[in-house]
């Protein structure tokens, strides 16, 4: 499965990306609370479809659960194969958004 960077500045960000045939509007916030810790909004850029308050759980398809919408998946990993949380400091520098048509 080929995947595909999105790439990410440091703090928390909004931006748009075209992934296969849409164009999407992406936000990455940070929450800190007892189980908080980055979450991510996307929404298709046409406002017809979205999804709010996905955690960036390390290694896993974020999309998994709504594969239904035909959007692919989307892989958060750590740059060197760390394998803890994402901090607040870590966007824009280790952490690695992925994204495959698969």
């Amino acid at each position: 499965m080929a995947m595909w960077q999105i790439p990410l500045i440091e703090g928390a960000q909004r931006f748009s990306v075209a992934l296969g045939d849409n164009l999407f509007k992406m936000s990455l916030l940070y929450r800190t609370a007892p189980q908080g810790g980055w979450f991510l909004d996307m929404e298709k850029a046409d406002g017809s479809d979205a999804i709010y308050g996905i955690p960036l759980v390390l290694n896993t398809n974020l999309l998994g659960q709504y594969q239904y919408k035909g959007w692919g998946s989307l892989v958060v990993q750590m740059d060197g194969g760390i394998l803890t949380r994402p901090s607040y400091d870590d966007m824009g520098k280790n952490v690695l958004l992925l994204w495959s048509d698969e």
